[in-house]
């Protein structure tokens, strides 16, 4: 029977990455893999968010995890900003990496919407994503999607245009970015719902407050992860994904009240 750590994915990114952004002022030294056992996660994306890294050394150490997975949508080799969404041959270097490293599974498109820049992407680039990483002769990889709750359920027509970019997706990963948008999570995750009917569901919690620039409320923290276990126990969604190594070894009062929270419930048993 699974165990709740064994749903629980980090949302990765080079060590020190946020240093002098998002109103963050201290140097974090933890490492994506640091951070991951930190958090009890036993899955993790990494995201280089525009940083060059050595993806052979980060997947060296990578090790210890179930489950990896690689942003596809920056190159961090300088072909373009767009990744596989403009150049879906890309794809095919995370399938040659999941031949030597067998717990990548996946692939994600980080900030898939972000005011529109999905329409650069043909959707049909899309779909040669989606038939690399599930036909070839490796294994099959899953396609995964960044999607924040005030990206849909405002404008009727932008919706018309963006829900059929889902299609191609094998998981959707939703997020609320800062707290001052955690208001909206119930109407919006009942949107996220009806359009992700057959796909895998991830909800994202960030730790920092990165939407509004500022340490997380403990208070908030909780209530998410209180909100977020619920719908995983009652299979609505398919994992958590904690967000992120960059400031876990600040003594942050979210962390802590995170990392007691998995002191309590990482070991419980889920319902098959």
């Amino acid at each position: 029977m699974a165990k709740l750590r064994d749903k629980l994915w980090l949302w990765a990114h080079p060590e020190g990455k946020y240093y002098n952004e998002y109103g963050n002022t201290e140097v974090s030294r933890m490492t994506p893999l640091e951070g991951a056992l930190f958090l009890d996660c036993t899955g993790l994306f990494m995201v280089p968010a525009g940083t060059i890294v050595n993806r052979r050394q980060y997947n060296h150490s990578f090790k210890p995890m179930q489950r990896v997975g690689w942003d596809l949508l920056r190159s961090d080799e300088g072909v373009s900003l767009e990744g596989a969404g403009v150049h879906p041959e890309l794809a095919n270097r995370l399938v040659e990496e999941a031949r030597e490293f067998k717990n990548i599974t996946c692939g994600v498109f980080d900030d898939f919407i972000a005011g529109g820049r999905y329409k650069n992407f043909p959707l049909e680039n899309i779909y040669k994503v989606a038939d690399t990483l599930h036909n070839n002769d490796v294994r099959r990889l899953d396609l995964w999607m960044v999607l924040y709750i005030d990206e849909f359920g405002v404008d009727e027509e932008k919706d018309k245009e963006f829900w059929p970019y889902v299609e191609p997706f094998d998981g959707i990963t939703l997020w609320t970015m800062g707290e001052s948008n955690l208001w909206k999570f119930e109407e919006r995750y009942k949107i996220f719902k009806e359009h992700t009917v057959g796909k895998k569901r991830i909800l994202g919690l960030y730790l920092y407050n990165f939407g509004d620039s500022k340490k997380a409320d403990p208070k908030e923290v909780a209530w998410q992860l209180d909100r977020y276990y619920e719908l995983l126990r009652n299979k609505e969604v398919d994992g958590i994904c904690l967000h992120t190594n960059t400031m876990a070894d600040l003594d942050h009062e979210g962390y802590k009240v995170c990392l007691e929270w998995l002191a309590k419930h990482a070991d419980d048993e889920l319902p098959e």
